[in-house]
């Protein structure tokens, strides 16, 4: 009935005639405001041209009774504003930026004057006086361009957003982000759906580099109705545009391997090499109305990881030099092109292609040899575009889009239908490796039609958002043999691993068995490798804009999400890992309200409320259809008689032999996990420039995935703080499997932030952003659907967040220096820099025995709670340093070099968790060290 009810009042708003227009969220940004006379008394029939500096689009708004005004939609960038009314002076108004999602204050004050008359202003709106109620950030371009990024990972930007926490990525890696205690977001790139959903946490899809990127936009909370699908943040990417002017640059940047600091506990300098080159070009097709811009970038690296097999192994194992090829690194390729076009006055758009490839050979190292590597390709593309059309006095925004991610893991090896894996321990691993043999298909096809109007003092938006999505894995298949060494027996000597191995090979007989020396172990895979799943998603919302007065707006809406699961096994023996319910009560209300006191307008109050949905990670599915029985491991000792000769493999599957599958089913009552989120804050423009903003969120997650086991025997005893103890394998109620993991939606969690951000938008060479962040997150799982330590009760894993960080600082500033004084000499060079900090990420210390006996070994010492120590804190400053030699014109070449980890900081990643070691906390992984790297980038 909810449903039936949204839908009739969705019609009625797109049905409604209308007189006006109002912003997108999404892509572009909006420009309002006020018009007045000397005595404050407001102007209507005023005459407003917005006019965008770069491409020339000129746009044209008239005043209302009120003498209000407002652009719609209008593509980001800088604006000149002229406003004329009759009896009053020209007025004109320069170096306005619109990012976003912002819908920017101007409101102006006309002079008596005749037309020939002209007030001329250079300011950009005010920093803070902007309507939406929507906590975050948008990074412009002037940052993007300056800031230190030696990754290459554009997404790290995001990190300087407040109420946003995580950490960097080294490399193309997707970058950590954590909103409200989760790390649950929604991507975008250019207002079009860019999320992998495959893994248990929602990543990027399609990459891209900074040399593309126009801006960034980051919300973290209070986030219209238009907005959804993620329990968390929001991210868009805004790709550049051509303009009018035909420019481009070139780039090109090293990494002297010399100049990379020795990891902290590694005892030599790692051998890298690493390199990029990157160009782009943009201007107009047809001026005024068709522009273009394409970017190309190539990363390539190597690193170098030494085989140390040693030389009298290799030597009685026949090794070829060429199995112990010792290279590994990654090939990047990242071109696109967005074309932007106005067909007229009332339609525009834009259509974009992004390519990501990747190619990452993986030899040899450790006892590994280049056989047992991995040679794994990726190759992500992304299509999609806009039309925006003003169609008697309605916006429409439609887009389009179309992301698809296909990777391959393939041995770097000529294996064939029998080959295997041969692990000799302690001695080497070779081997044609087919259980690397996998692959990934991930393809999204997604269609979003807005509507907005206005009537009077409300604002009307509503629309609609369907994507379907494929998701096709498939798993290696393991045949693996292990010589383990044998034990003295029967007057026969101990045999090592490395002679267990050889002597099986020349066929030679085992005097304590009177039979030939076999293999230790027979590890083989057998079946369907391969699922193929479908998911669709639907999506509406509406909601309205009320102007309340000139300083108070309230937006009130509502979203409704449905997803729609495939069947993923209908011959599953058991049940419930045949399908997943549908859970299609998900209405999500949002509210709003933002307010500025005064007549200043220097300071603004934002608030909200809402509630917002997931996407549960496809794998979830996948590993539901897959190990529904699919897919069998069988293990065979090789002192059975019925086990193949080696090298021979199990010809067809015997159940003699078979491992009691573990499967995954879900709850017949499983529900998309939703989280209420409530933020106020408050901003201040302490000067033209520079501003203050302190705010405070609360959300809430509840019905979160977990697994359990349901296939436990009865209780056997208890330890002594109650967790029931098992009896193992034995007395399963359902003989037929091992573990019945059950996915069910219960887990919660509560999470508390307050952030303080200081900025300076740039001006004399000045700019920065200071973010401060305190929280507190709990929950009773990991909202992912990961195993609980207790399978009878989840509050006993009731703790910190694994993603709980109290402290967090973020950073970034840049400084071009404009002295008089002796220190001139620094005029002209321009130094940028990052800096983050977080408190250690929580963990479990482990008791390492499986203490309740229910087969995963995730258990706790009694008394020791989940998540009750952490990871050393976090700390990493990134800087550059650069200077621009004009060539004249706009032609000029900058010479630049940056560093990360510039302190060369110890950040440790991992430590001895099983709390009973001698050396508990001992830090055994780490970031890497500082990187130091030099480039030019030619402009003209």
């Amino acid at each position: 009935m909810r449903i039936r009810s949204l839908f009739v009042l969705l019609l009625l708003v797109l049905l409604a005639p209308s007189t006006a227009v109002a912003q997108s969220n999404a892509t572009d940004g909006a420009l309002e405001g006020v018009v007045r006379d000397p005595s404050d008394a407001t102007i209507p029939a005023a005459t407003l041209v917005a006019t965008n500096l770069r491409t020339g689009l000129v746009t044209t708004a008239t005043t209302d009774s009120e003498g209000y005004y407002r652009f719609p939609l209008l593509q980001v960038g800088e604006y000149e504003l002229l406003v004329t009314a009759t009896g009053f002076a020209e007025y004109r108004q320069t170096g306005i930026r619109l990012s976003a999602g912002q819908r920017a204050r101007v409101d102006t004050k006309l002079t008596l004057g005749g037309a020939s008359e002209t007030v001329h202003v250079t300011a950009d709106a005010s920093m803070v006086a902007t309507s939406q109620a929507v906590a975050g950030e948008v990074l412009p371009e002037e940052a993007v361009r300056v800031l230190p990024i030696t990754s290459r990972n554009v997404y790290n930007f995001h990190l300087v957003g407040p109420g946003v926490k995580g950490r960097p990525s080294t490399g193309f890696g997707t970058t950590q982000f954590v909103v409200g205690g989760a790390d649950r977001m929604q991507w975008y790139m250019d207002g079009i759906d860019n999320t992998s959903r495959n893994g248990s946490r929602q990543i990027r899809l399609v990459i891209t580099t900074p040399e593309n990127v126009e801006e960034m936009q980051l919300m973290t909370g209070a986030y219209s109705a238009e907005f959804g699908r993620a329990a968390g943040g929001v991210i868009n990417v805004i790709t550049r545009s051509g303009s009018n002017q035909l420019r481009g640059a070139l780039m090109g940047m090293i990494r002297p391997s010399d100049w990379i600091a020795r990891p902290p506990l590694a005892t030599t300098r790692p051998k890298q090499t690493w390199h990029m080159v990157q160009g782009n070009v943009g201007g107009p097709i047809v001026r005024d109305r068709l522009f273009v811009f394409a970017n190309y970038e190539f990363n390539p690296y190597e690193n170098v990881n030494p085989v140390t097999i040693t030389p009298a192994a290799i030597a009685a194992l026949g090794l070829p030099a060429s199995e112990l090829d010792d290279t590994n690194g990654e090939i990047f390729h990242t071109p696109s092109v967005k074309v932007n076009y106005r067909l007229n006055a009332a339609n525009n758009g834009f259509v974009r292609y992004n390519r990501f490839t990747n190619r990452q050979p993986g030899g040899g190292s450790g006892l590994s040899t280049l056989s047992r590597g991995n040679i794994y390709k990726d190759r992500m593309n992304g299509a999609g575009g806009q039309l925006a059309s003003v169609v008697g006095g309605v916006l429409n925004e439609m887009r389009v889009g179309f992301n698809v991610r296909n990777t391959w893991n393939t041995p770097p090896c000529e294996g064939s239908a029998t080959s295997a894996q041969i692990n000799i321990t302690g001695v080497a691993n070779f081997g044609c490796n087919p259980a690397a043999a996998s692959t990934g298909h991930e393809a999204s096809l997604e269609f979003i039609d807005n509507l907005t109007a206005t009537r009077g003092a409300h604002t009307f938006k509503a629309g609609i958002n369907v994507q379907s999505t494929v998701n096709e894995p498939t798993s290696g298949r393991a045949r693996l043999f292990t010589f383990g060494g044998l034990a003295a027996s029967g007057g026969r000597p101990a045999v090592s691993s490395l002679n267990q191995y050889l002597l099986t090979l020349s066929g030679a007989i085992d005097p304590a068995t009177g039979r030939p020396y076999t293999y230790t172990q027979l590890a083989q895979d057998l079946g369907e490798p391969s699922v193929s799943l479908r998911f669709n998603f639907f999506n509406v919302f509406l909601q309205d804009e009320w102007r309340v007065s000139s300083g108070l707006t309230l937006n009130a809406g509502v979203r409704y999400e449905l997803i729609k699961f495939p069947t993923l096994d209908v011959t599953a023996p058991y049940e419930l890992s045949r399908s997943i319910s549908t859970d299609s009560n998900n209405i999500a209300p949002r509210v709003g309200i933002t307010w500025i006191p005064g007549e200043s307008q220097k300071t603004v109050v934002r608030a909200g409320y809402g509630i917002y949905y997931d996407s549960p990670g496809l794998n979830l599915a996948t590993n539901a259809a897959l190990r529904s029985t699919r897919l069998l491991s069988y293990q065979v000792s090789g002192t059975d008689p019925r086990s193949p000769v080696f090298p021979n493999l199990l010809a067809t599957a015997d159940p003699s032999f078979s491992i009691v599958p573990s499967i995954v089913a879900f709850d017949e009552d499983y529900q998309v996990t939703y989280a209420h989120n409530a933020s106020v804050q408050v901003s201040r423009e302490l000067m033209r420039d520079l501003s203050v903003t302190v705010g405070y969120s609360y959300w809430a997650h509840r019905n979160a995935p977990y697994t359990h086991d349901v296939n436990l025997p009865a209780p056997v005893g208890q330890l002594e703080d109650g967790r029931p103890v098992y009896s193992g394998a034995a007395g399963r109620p359902n003989t037929t499997f091992r573990a019945i993991n059950l996915v069910s939606s219960a887990a919660s969690g509560n999470y508390h932030g307050l952030d303080v951000s200081v900025r300076r938008r740039f001006n004399q060479g000045v700019q920065f952003t200071l973010n401060y962040g305190y929280s507190r997150a709990r929950n009773n799982g990991d909202l992912v659907g990961g195993t609980v330590m207790d399978p009878s009760n989840l509050d006993r894993d009731w703790g910190p967040s694994n993603l709980d960080q109290p402290h967090t600082v973020s950073a970034q500033w840049s400084l071009a220096p404009r002295f008089t004084s002796a220190l001139r000499v620094l005029n002209g060079l321009q130094f940028s820099g990052t800096t983050f900090y977080s408190s250690g990420y929580p963990f479990s210390p482990g008791a390492g025995a499986d203490l309740n006996a229910d087969l995963v070994l995730n258990d706790r010492l009694v008394g020791t709670g989940r998540n009750s120590a952490r990871l050393p804190d976090f700390l990493q400053t990134d800087l550059r340093v650069s200077r621009r030699i004009g060539l004249g014109g706009r032609r000029a070449i900058e010479v630049l070099i940056e560093s990360e980890n510039a302190f060369n900081r110890p950040n440790g990643t991992g430590v001895v968790t099983q709390q009973r070691a001698a050396d508990f906390m001992r830090v055994t992984a780490t970031r890497p060290g500082r990187y130091i790297q030099l480039g030019a980038r030619v402009t003209f």
